[in-house]
């Protein structure tokens, strides 16, 4: 993370063997190759058609075309019409996601900054970029406990929960055991013995305990857990952050709704959970 942006780093992965930084700085320092690069990512084309999309002449659209040729990523077809190589169509779609991933990540980067993440490993916080699809809830001087409500809201409607704990909440707790008991659910939790400890001190029903013995809840016990209040459900995905090692901040919450963005929420558990466990 830099200034607050997350960078990501499957981009200079992928385009290790073309001498990373200075064909990124070929292509992007040129708004006629760029432009070029991406009419063509879309479709084959010829010379005519992109002189009339881009409103350029000839000598100009074969210039571009020529130089991104000489890298090797794009083809001149049989029929005259040009077409992007797979080394082009690679580079095409990491520069896209990565355009995409700064504009989401600076709509987002007073949470991040407002927030420590030191205790995260690196390859966690590159891997946090699915979140860039999700809302910002904050707490306002009417909703104080909005972020807290509407996670509250959601976990009593999921079924499947995997979560990392770091901080006790007994009214988090409360919300869960009542998902697992009224869906049938399950949770898989990641936690401390400082945590689990607290959970059972106040679980007076003995309802974790149950849950634990009838296999709704797996739980694991780490001595060392990154500071993120981490949630990936069935129905949403939800991240909170400290203000520093001990403080916690309930005030805000990155919050993802959209279905399709939820595999990427229970990926990143499972590899946290395979990172500390190994």
């Amino acid at each position: 993370m830099e200034g607050g942006k997350i960078i990501n780093s499957e981009f200079f992965d992928g385009i290790s063997d073309l001498e990373d930084f200075n064909l990124l700085k070929f292509i992007i320092t040129s708004e006629i190759r760029l432009k070029l690069l991406f009419s063509l990512y879309e479709s084959t084309k010829s010379i005519k058609e992109l002189e009339s999309e881009f409103n350029r002449k000839s000598a100009n659209i074969s210039r571009g075309l020529n130089e991104l040729k000489g890298c090797k990523l794009i083809t001149r077809l049989p029929d005259k019409r040009y077409a992007i190589s797979s080394i082009g169509f690679l580079l095409a779609k990491n520069i896209e996601n990565l355009m995409y991933d700064c504009e989401s990540i600076d709509s987002k980067s007073e949470f991040w900054e407002n927030h420590s993440i030191k205790s995260i490993p690196n390859r966690f916080l590159k891997e946090l970029l699915f979140f860039n699809n999700s809302t910002l809830v904050k707490s306002t001087i009417t909703e104080f406990a909005k972020p807290i409500n509407v996670y509250l809201e959601n976990i009593k409607e999921s079924t499947e929960i995997s979560m990392i704990l770091p901080v006790y909440s007994k009214i988090f707790m409360d919300s869960i055991n009542e998902a697992l008991i009224n869906h049938g659910g399950h949770l898989d939790l990641i936690t401390t013995k400082n945590i689990h400890d607290l959970i059972l001190k106040s679980d007076s029903d003995n309802y974790f305990k149950s849950l634990v013995r009838d296999k709704k809840i797996n739980y694991y016990m780490v001595d060392d857990l990154a500071n993120i209040f981490f949630t990936a459900t069935d129905t949403f995905a939800s991240l909170y952050l400290f203000f520093d090692d001990v403080v916690f901040d309930s005030s805000e919450m990155l919050l993802i709704e959209d279905l399709s963005s939820l595999s990427d929420a229970y990926r990143f558990y499972n590899s946290y959970k395979t990172y500390i466990f190994k």
